[in-house]
């Protein structure tokens, strides 16, 4: 009995190994000091990574609407957004996603 049951237990874990991998982490950060171009430097060398990370400061008056429009460019809309608004001591209107995977990119 004893056999059978870490045979059975043997043949279970292998039919329900699955390959897991880390993801890699970008991060674009839109503030005060940065130039539209070093901006778009930020986001083009996320292309290789699963993970986004997004800040943009409220100095702008549209960071809201930035936000949400950079969301709908760069994040994969099919999975969670976390999305956090300003708050005292913290100016920045953030966002974690999943980076949309882009036709250049290697899968």
């Amino acid at each position: 009995m004893n056999i059978v049951f870490k045979i059975t237990f043997f043949i279970f874990l292998i039919f329900q190994a699955h390959q897991s991998f880390a993801g890699n982490w970008c991060k674009a950060i839109y503030n005060k000091d940065i130039t539209q171009g070093d901006f778009q430097a930020q986001i083009s060398k996320c292309k290789n990574t699963d993970n986004f990370f997004l800040a943009i400061h409220t100095s702008y008056n549209n960071s809201g609407h930035l936000l949400n429009s950079l969301i709908s460019e760069l994040c994969d809309l099919r999975r969670n957004i976390l999305k956090s608004e300003p708050r005292a001591g913290d100016p920045y209107f953030t966002v974690v996603c999943e980076f949309r995977r882009h036709y250049i990119r290697k899968n």
